[in-house]
């Protein structure tokens, strides 16, 4: 279960990492056709930094979970919630018709890493 573990919280942490940081350096510059977010300015872009920050923040967790996910272990809950409120984010707003479906859809696989992380902590026991 270790590789297993490595894997999953392995490539959690990449996209969060790498998501973090298109959103802080790289959105200003281009309109990415992935990620079709209006542009952010003033106070709006404090938010959106700070969304960025947490986002990074659940990927440097998911690397220490990757890297030991016995001594890590209860950060595996929080990022299975984080990730099930991630897609509730999306998905609320596309519900109330203010975006398209677009992101909701962007967000599923978020939806996939938490079903995997709660099928993990099923499968392990606390050591």
């Amino acid at each position: 279960m270790k590789i297993y573990a490595q894997w999953l919280f392995g490539t959690a942490a990449f996209f969060n990492l790498a998501l973090a940081l298109d959103l802080l350096f790289v959105r200003r510059w281009y309109a990415s056709p992935l990620m079709p977010l209006d542009p952010t300015h003033g106070t709006n872009l404090v938010l959106a930094n700070v969304a960025a920050v947490l986002i990074g923040s659940f990927g440097y967790c998911y690397a220490r979970v990757a890297g030991d996910p016995a001594r890590f272990r209860p950060y595996i809950h929080i990022g299975a919630i984080g990730k099930l409120l991630a897609v509730a984010s999306a998905v609320v707003p596309a519900l109330m018709h203010e975006v398209s479906w677009t992101l909701p859809a962007l967000t599923s696989i978020d939806l996939v890493y938490a079903i995997l992380f709660f099928d993990y902590l099923r499968r392990t026991t606390r050591n």
